[in-house]
């Protein structure tokens, strides 16, 4: 039986990321779309861009520059909780 993957949202279920490492993600990505993979203290770490590419909603919010500052931070924590990180 394969292993399974836990999305950030289990890591954090787990304590084994803060909900202060969750938003650095998401502020990192907010400030630069283009940034590195973010790296949690756990070892763990994450390309938003990617997450955010895996979530449908969070991507067509986020390419719609209507969308208020409030809701773009919204699902970019969204799809950072969902998204399933690397370990090492």
């Amino acid at each position: 039986m394969a292993k399974e993957i836990p999305s950030v949202g289990d890591l954090r279920r787990k304590s084994e990321v803060t909900d202060e490492e969750i938003a650095a993600a998401r502020d990192a990505y907010l400030k630069n779309e283009n940034a590195p993979p973010f790296a949690f203290k756990s070892g763990h770490t994450i390309d938003v861009a990617k997450a955010i590419e895996m979530h449908p909603q969070a991507k067509k919010l986020l390419a719609d520059e209507a969308s208020s500052p409030g809701l773009r931070r919204t699902m970019v924590m969204t799809a950072v909780i969902m998204g399933f990180p690397v370990q090492g």
